[in-house]
């Protein structure tokens, strides 16, 4: 029997194999999981808009396009077919992604199949003027209808709000197998129907969609976002891909901390267990040196011992990982038309860590053991060399032997190195806590100015009932009710989330009542005059975005993707946040500006409720379960 071969190591060592290999099985399994669950919501959501991928979509900020900008897009020489549209991009169940809706006459449906490589799988093609809708496979299976089931936002408030009346779903679509990509989610509906229904207006948009030449999507891409999407909302592939490798980079970042800690942390334990099993074998190895190997042939011996193991383990977590990911796939994802590859290598790349780490603290911690070798010394008095029994002090009894804190002054590297190991550990689990916890109290905050007052929107109309609004304001428990038009604006909340707070346009004396109800004070400038395009924003949101009095901000002004500010804006104004209180995210602007501009005539006009003082409880359960209507209410 060769005493060199890691398979005698292994065979005399069987529960420290075992032990090492279930450690770096467990902790790849774990990096695996943690990683690709995210990366596989964030490729389903880059799949969810891989229309982009086929054509660029342009969007009238008002009711409809200027003449001007469609004469310059369908006369630009890298496009190749402009498409009239009329469609939204929508919450599609069950993950959240930018799902689009397109609105299309009948003469060009089957060149938008042909485009995407959709052919029908089952049922048909929509008639004109009718409420009939295609639906990707995909799609189908994601909303759980099929051929002849109808769909709307009363059967899902929180997936089908963009859908104010039934669509009948007449046909199914599938990849026609003849593209070299796989084929996007899409839905088709007739656009003289949600053309002339009056339901279907905002965020049904009017707008093109746009074909580029073979091999000319960049260009035309760069066209749009340059010469076009100052005066129209443009989507484009390389936004979709800009989106995706941003979001993609920070998960990667906040993971790859993650992976370092738990690399480290792994190291310590495999190598507290290689130093607890080496200082068992000093004889062993002093027999070995004195037989003529020599010093670095034993530590090439150790690492194959630990490389072998290691990535025996490592292969066993990401095989284990694969298998959690194929039954998901079976059992979760495909059944919800989600699309999941199995082929991915992130988890790959974020498990080499495991046993690298291991590796490299075994033979380093090997080597330097082995350095001080003695074999004589080891042979006759079973220490490493005459020089450390020398060196060797004389142990103090205690009173206490039983005392954790002897224990830790007679074994100080071994305290230490369980107490470092034991805190990366609990970092490495807690460091997404640590991360996401304080960015989901931002969030909270995000919703403070719903303390005092609740949100009542229509679901298919541009204002809400006045039966409806004249029954709220009777209500024993309102103390007022203001009509307002909503506006949005992205705010960053790091490390990775940028949500939208809303910006109310309300009259000027409704204003007043707002501020005084949140307590709020004007800190610098002043409030909006009526009929102007002047806009007050609270003192945190100043300071989210940049802005101070007098900055123009909108479409032409350091607007962002998720801004819904179309036309130009003046700070005129900061407020502050109301003493004592979580800070205000909110604005307000002239109700009678955004009224009479053909930009905004297409925004609903929502009721902000006022409840009395001490009733706000009981009047948003009253709201909650008094209506068809669906209000946002503060919790």
């Amino acid at each position: 029997m060769n005493p060199l071969s890691p398979l005698t190591f292994y065979r005399r060592h069987k529960r420290q194999t075992l032990l090492l290999l279930g450690l770096v099985s467990l902790m790849t399994l774990g990096i695996s999981v943690m990683v690709r669950l995210p990366d596989s919501l964030v490729e389903h959501m880059y799949y969810s808009e891989s229309y982009k991928t086929r054509v660029s979509l342009v969007s009238a900020i008002g009711p409809t396009l200027d003449p001007g900008l469609v004469s310059q897009i369908r006369s630009h020489p890298d496009v190749a077919r402009v498409v009239q549209e009329k469609g939204v991009t929508t919450i599609w169940p069950p993950i959240t992604g930018g799902s689009h809706l397109f609105g299309v006459s009948e003469s060009d449906m089957q060149a938008l199949l042909d485009t995407f490589d959709l052919r029908l799988k089952e049922g048909r093609l929509p008639r004109p003027h009718t409420n009939e809708m295609l639906l990707s496979e995909t799609m189908a299976k994601g909303a759980k209808v099929w051929v002849g089931d109808e769909i709307n936002s009363s059967s899902n408030q929180d997936w089908l709000a963009a859908i104010p009346s039934p669509l009948v779903v007449v046909g199914i679509l599938e990849d026609d197998g003849t593209g070299s990509r796989p084929s996007p989610p899409v839905g088709i509906v007739s656009y003289e129907y949600v053309n002339n229904h009056e339901r279907f207006r905002s965020p049904w948009t009017p707008g093109l969609i746009v074909v580029a030449q073979d091999g000319r999507q960049v260009a035309v891409d760069d066209f749009l976002e340059t010469a076009i999407s100052p005066y129209a909302e443009v989507r484009t592939n390389r936004q979709l891909v800009e989106n995706f490798v941003r979001v993609s980079r920070n998960f990667h970042s906040l993971f790859g901390v993650v992976d370092v800690l738990v690399a480290v942390a792994i190291a310590l334990v495999v190598g507290m267990i290689n130093q607890i099993a080496l200082s068992k074998r000093l004889a062993e190895f002093g027999v070995l040196h004195a037989l003529g190997n020599g010093k670095n042939r034993l530590v090439r011996r150790l690492a194959l011992e630990t490389v072998v193991v290691a990535v025996l383990g490592w292969i066993a977590g990401l095989a284990l990982s694969w298998g959690f990911f194929a039954l998901l796939k079976v059992r979760l994802y495909e059944p919800n038309g989600i699309n999941l590859s199995l082929a991915s290598l992130t988890p790959v790349w974020f498990s080499i860590p495991v046993p690298l780490a291991a590796i490299v603290f075994v033979v380093w911690n090997a080597r330097r053991t082995l350095d001080r070798l003695d074999a004589v010394a080891i042979i006759e008095r079973d220490q490493l060399s005459a020089e450390a029994a020398g060196r060797q002090s004389a142990t103090c009894s205690s009173d206490k032997p039983l005392s954790s804190w002897t224990f830790y002054l007679r074994h100080r590297r071994r305290g230490l190195a369980l107490t470092v190991t034991m805190g990366l550990m609990i970092l490495g689990v807690a460091f997404p806590g640590f991360v996401f916890g304080p960015m989901m109290d931002a969030w909270l905050t995000l919703f403070e100015h719903l303390r005092q007052v609740s949100v009542v929107s229509s679901l298919t109309e541009l204002t809400v009932d006045p039966a409806v609004s004249a029954q709220i304001r009777a209500h024993a428990d309102v103390a007022a009710v203001i009509p307002a038009i909503q506006l949005r604006i992205r705010v960053d909340v790091p490390p990775m989330s940028h949500p939208t707070i809303p910006i109310y346009g309300v009259s000027e004396s409704d204003l007043q009542t707002l501020v005084d109800l949140y307590g709020a004070r004007v800190e610098e400038g002043r409030l909006p005059r009526p009929r102007t395009n002047e806009i007050v924003i609270s003192s945190v949101l100043a300071q989210n975005r940049d802005w101070q009095v007098g900055d123009k901000i909108g479409r032409a002004h350091d607007a962002r993707e998720d801004d819904e500010l179309p036309t130009e804006m003046v700070v005129v104004g900061i407020l502050s946040s109301p003493p004592g209180q979580e800070d205000l995210w909110t604005g307000f602007v002239s109700l009678e500006y955004l009224s009479s501009h053909e930009f905004y005539a297409f925004h609903s006009t929502h009721l902000l409720v006022l409840p009395k003082e001490g009733r706000k409880s009981e009047m948003d359960a009253w709201l909650e379960h008094g209506f068809l209507i669906k209000p946002r209410l503060a919790k």
